[in-house]
């Protein structure tokens, strides 16, 4: 389980170190990074110019309603002005004042608590209805009376109650001034709070289903109200109207957090009377209608984002799978494939790499050939002159030490009284035997005689015969060997050689076997065996460093003749060795023929 999480780390790490991963790692992933920030940035930005456009837009809307109202009111007030201006109400005759009442019915009939004529002292001398409680009051100590009197112009109270019904009510005050300007009472027109015509203007303003509209005095007591319930009430908690009341004429602002604004309130003063107008809407239903055009450049947005990382990540990807294919062709090549090529389009620079490397495996592929051919001639000229050394040593080696053996027996027939000297000649007669046998021995590694005369496949069961005497060793044999070039036939026997003695030399093997298979275009031969096996270098030259150069002299005559070469060992597992060689030599190798 440790091993399969190393092997999983260290894949982990391999795959971190790749240039694909290090250009998402320090390209992409900081223009993702860049990109989601300018996205949310967008996002706060959009959220804060909605936010601001419907504030700017409930304000103006309560502007504009109580610029509306305002006008509406003080054309009441300029009703009872100009009734006020009347020769027939100036004059102080009560019943003219009722008579000017009565003719203005028409267009007094607006203030549904009645209009009523006060003199200088406050005392109500007219009433244009049948108002008998009105008639006789004094209303000097009221405070619309006072204000209208020291303004000398007309002037709005806020909530009062009808000194006659006793019911909540607005008053609108003129003042009645003579030829000279001096004071001499006033006109009085009373709206009934309950009958909510103050205000009625604001049914229109389309407030949202669960928002309210609603107008206040100076004190912050309802005046209008959408929520019927609410007339007449002290609204100075809300943060609007507490600002009305400290001055404030007009703003807009959202109630609860910047991401999840419960309302959005806008108030505006009335001028002409400094009354309040309060317009206060649920965000959700003020943003509904606009929902689908937010969703819209979110949904625009994202795409955009996802868009231009794609983009990016195609860009990273067009520049990194060339230079990706150019280190995959470089891995070939050192393992000996020199007929990759890479492309030489694209961007300029890794097009220019992609010649370069062209050009270097080309140069390669001519030095390796010419290297080859060099290699040939050598390891012809090597088993040449092992066939010589061998002729030689058979011929003249040979039969000098059996002619030596021949006459040390002579020698012993003509002393054979003296045991002293017939044992010495004895000891060297088998010391010449001895010698004999190693030269023919010698003889027989450097020049395969058994190939020459038997045969690749019987000279090869001689090689494995020989190691059978050590260990059990088997040869197996598929498919046909057919014609093989004699540089092929002398190439499989000295690495079976070699590889066979490898094992007798260091594998300490109890069972050996060699598979060698001949197909159409390939010889695959395999040396198995199951003895103490090593640890295989990532680089076989390391073997050569350490003094054991049987494997490299394998690898090298199989790349000789552009074979593949495979080491597969263990240590107390055995070992492997593979092999293929093409069943063509190369037409580069010129190789020659003795």
């Amino acid at each position: 389980m440790m091993s399969r999480i190393r092997s999983w780390i260290e894949a982990l790490n391999q795959k971190r170190r790749e240039l694909r991963s290090q250009a998402l790692l320090w390209i992409v992933l900081p223009l993702t990074v860049m990109l989601i920030v300018i996205f949310l940035v967008n996002l706060y930005a959009y959220q804060q110019i909605v936010q601001s456009l419907i504030k700017a837009r409930n304000q103006e809307l309560a502007r504009t309603a109580a610029t509306g109202l305002s006008q509406n009111v003080q054309a009441y007030a300029d009703v009872l002005q100009a009734l006020a201006s009347s020769d027939s109400v100036r004059g102080g005759n009560p019943q003219r004042q009722r008579e000017a009442l009565q003719l203005a019915q028409g267009v007094l009939q607006v203030f549904d608590g009645g209009v009523f004529v006060l003199n200088a002292q406050g005392l109500v001398t007219a009433g244009d209805r049948e108002r008998p409680d009105m008639i006789g009051l004094n209303l000097a100590i009221s405070a619309y009376f006072q204000n209208t009197r020291a303004l000398a112009r007309p002037t709005f109270s806020d909530i009062v109650l009808d000194p006659g019904s006793r019911q909540q009510s607005i008053i609108v005050a003129a003042p009645i001034s003579g030829g000279d300007g001096a004071f001499q009472g006033m006109v009085i027109g009373s709206f009934r709070l309950l009958a909510q015509r103050l205000g009625r203007e604001l049914r229109d303003l389309g407030v949202a289903q669960n928002g309210a509209a609603y107008l206040v005095d100076r004190n912050g007591r309802a005046i209008y109200h959408t929520d019927y319930n609410q007339i007449s009430q002290d609204l100075s908690d809300n943060a609007s109207v507490d600002r009305l009341k400290h001055g404030d004429d007009g703003g807009s602002f959202l109630e609860g957090t910047t991401n999840n604004p419960g309302f959005v309130v806008s108030f505006a003063r009335v001028r002409a009377t400094g009354w309040g107008l309060v317009i206060r809407e649920p965000w959700n239903e003020v943003i509904a209608p606009i929902q689908p055009y937010v969703r819209f450049i979110l949904v625009a947005l994202l795409l955009s984002f996802l868009l231009a990382a794609a983009l990016v990540t195609l860009s990273v990807g067009r520049v990194t799978a060339p230079i990706a294919a150019l280190v995959k062709s470089t891995g070939r090549v050192a393992r000996g494939d020199f007929s990759i090529r890479v492309q030489e389009k694209g961007i300029k620079e890794i097009a220019e790499l992609g010649k370069s490397f062209n050009f270097m495996i080309d140069q390669i592929s001519r030095y390796r050939a010419g290297m080859r051919r060099y290699v040939a001639a050598m390891t012809h000229s090597q088993e040449d002159e092992r066939k010589r050394i061998s002729r030689d040593l058979h011929d003249d080696t040979v039969q000098a030490l059996v002619a030596i053996g021949q006459h040390i027996d002579l020698c012993r027939a003509k002393f054979g009284d003296h045991e002293d000297i017939t044992a010495d000649l004895i000891e060297v007669r088998h010391m010449v035997t001895d010698t004999v046998h190693n030269v023919r021995q010698f003889s027989r590694d450097l020049r395969p005689l058994a190939l020459e005369d038997l045969g690749l496949i019987p000279s090869l069961q001689y090689l494995v015969n020989e190691l059978s005497v050590k260990a059990d060793t088997t040869l197996e044999v598929k498919g046909e060997a057919g014609k093989l070039a004699p540089e092929v036939e002398v190439a499989i026997y000295r690495i079976v050689q070699e590889t066979l003695q490898n094992v007798r030399k260091h594998a300490d093997a109890s069972n050996t076997a060699v598979t060698v298979t001949f197909t159409e275009h390939n010889i695959e031969i395999a040396v198995k065996d199951d003895g103490r096996g090593f640890e295989v270098p990532e680089n076989l030259s390391e073997l050569a460093r350490a003094g054991s150069f049987g494997v490299m002299g394998i690898e090298e005559r199989v790349k000789l003749f552009g074979g593949a070469f495979h080491v597969a060992s263990e240590v107390d597992k055995g070992t492997r060795v593979s092999v293929i060689l093409p069943r063509e030599i190369a037409t580069d190798w010129e190789f020659r023929e003795d």
